[in-house]
């Protein structure tokens, strides 16, 4: 204690890292508490009907019941898979698209288990789908261990990113896979006579495994432990109770039935059921958005921006109804949201009333943003021109698209999140639209650079625009402009357009 009677700020700092935790454990709902309780439970009451010899003759046989409770549990866990995937996929979160592929992996084979019940589905057991749930935790280990330490490594998140259809591939082949060879009784798995692993070789593999979540789970509370939430305690214990279902499986042998065997698997129920709760209480928009990686929250990327707006709008508004300009905005937006979002895979940010906001490579997997961008805005003049034809009276587009550095950061907070792109790179795109002819496209000095020759541009004079001190290059996109589509492949280099 310092001379003023002060703490050191050490002691401070634990001391609220503290109130943080009570803050976290007095959030769960009291069906969570209850849940978290008898999880922490159940590995004491498994070693204990594990151990003691008089229960071993105790067996409880419910075919029925086997096949309901692993298919409800599966569904639970395909469920959080399905919206993990989505929250990985819209925000390009790989520590969140990782925890999918988890939850994919064992939900899959918790079904295939099910799915060989003996006197359910199938007159007689079947090896591999008896073992499927062991198969399950042991394949989807390395996917926990890589959510808990792909921040480690900037490349890593990116390259996750880049690869999740092939890894996404891997997971579904693995399970039509082990289907097709369970029902065929083939070698090694036709000798299996329990649902734990049997062997040196794969007690040691359960063994690993079952340490690989522990180790995600470690590293997640470590990364989130000066502010803990339920969602972020909720995976942490679902980890802890894979492995110790792991542990559990594998010390039961071949104890079918046996209330020990009922115990272990409870453990997996416990956990889905745990991050299940905690998921449907977060903010819907954005539930795992407390896992989401830091590069998630903000990145600096290369992006090229594309910036619409329609010109004499104001005065168009004046004289009309407002039923009627609300007609001409959604003709036009119908036409240019699903043409930037899925012919150019750019990503539509904002309609700003008359205007429209776009940018490509946000995530970095568009090497050809810039050609994709203008080709985007080439096609969408053309689109609009084609929808002033019936309608003469309605503005007309002018068009601005940069290329440059941005920060795609977070902004808000729970109720609302927006993941803006922040820099002089859109500011530019703005100007440039401004500027820009009614119908026609100029594209920025950057942009420019990055096409090369791949497109008819006509530099113009250098542009004095609002908030620049030195003049602006800028380049006309000449008629016919870019008509072919970029090529779909993210890892190809653009083609000329022409």
């Amino acid at each position: 204690m310092d001379p003023a009677g002060l703490r050191p700020a050490q002691d401070e700092s634990g001391r609220r890292r503290l109130d943080d935790g009570r803050r976290a454990i007095r959030a769960v709902h009291p069906t969570a508490a209850a849940v978290v309780v008898a999880a922490l439970v159940l590995p004491i009451a498994g070693l204990v009907f594990l151990l003691r010899p008089d229960y071993a003759a105790v067996h409880w046989t419910s075919p029925s019941l086997h096949f309901v409770f692993f298919l409800v549990v599966g569904a639970t866990a395909a469920s959080l898979s399905l919206v993990t995937a989505e929250a990985a996929r819209r925000r390009g979160d790989a520590r969140v698209f990782l925890l999918s592929l988890a939850f994919l992996t064992i939900s899959g084979f918790m079904a295939l288990h099910a799915a060989g019940t003996q006197d359910v589905l199938t007159r007689r057991s079947l090896p591999g789908f008896t073992v499927a749930i062991t198969v399950g935790l042991l394949v989807a280990a390395p996917l926990a261990l890589a959510s808990g330490y792909v921040d480690l490594r900037p490349w890593a998140g990116p390259a996750v990113m880049r690869a999740r259809p092939w890894l996404r591939a891997g997971v579904v082949g693995a399970l039509a896979l082990w289907g097709v060879w369970s029902v065929g009784n083939w070698p090694p798995i036709d000798v299996i006579t329990g649902e734990g692993p049997s062997g040196d070789a794969l007690e040691i593999a359960a063994g690993l495994a079952a340490l690989a979540y522990v180790a995600a789970a470690a590293r997640l509370w470590w990364v989130h432990r000066d502010h803990p939430g339920f969602l972020v305690l909720s995976v942490v214990v679902c980890y802890v109770l894979l492995a110790e279902a792991l542990v559990g499986v594998a010390a039961a042998g071949e104890r079918k039935f046996h209330p020990s065997w009922w115990v272990w698997h409870a453990l997996i129920v416990a956990g889905f059921l745990l991050v299940f709760v905690a998921a449907r209480r977060e903010w819907r928009e954005e539930r795992f958005r407390p896992l989401y990686l830091p590069a998630t929250r903000e990145q600096r990327q290369e992006v090229s921006v594309l910036v619409g707006d329609l010109a004499g709008y104001t005065s168009y508004a004046e004289h009309r109804d407002p039923a009627e300009v609300a007609a001409m905005l959604r003709a036009y937006y119908e036409v240019a949201t699903p043409l930037v979002a899925r012919r150019y895979r750019g990503e539509v940010e904002k309609f700003t009333g008359d205007g429209i906001f776009a940018t490509f490579n946000r995530r970095g997997d568009q090497p050809d943003h810039a050609a994709r961008a203008v080709a985007a805005a080439a096609a969408l003049q053309a689109e609009v021109a084609q929808v002033r034809d019936a309608h003469p009276d309605w503005p007309g587009l002018r068009v601005g698209v940069n290329s440059g550095p941005v920060v795609v950061s977070e902004m808000g907070g729970r109720g609302y999140v927006v993941y803006a792109a922040v820099g002089d790179t859109v500011n530019v795109a703005a100007r440039l639209q401004a500027a820009a002819p009614v119908g026609g496209v100029l594209v920025g000095a950057r942009t420019r650079a990055l096409l090369g020759d791949a497109a008819p541009l006509l530099p113009t004079p250098r542009l004095e625009v609002k908030g620049k001190a030195d003049a602006v290059d800028a380049y006309l996109l000449q008629v016919p402009g870019p008509r072919t589509e970029p090529r779909p492949h993210p890892a190809t280099h653009p083609k000329e357009i022409r």
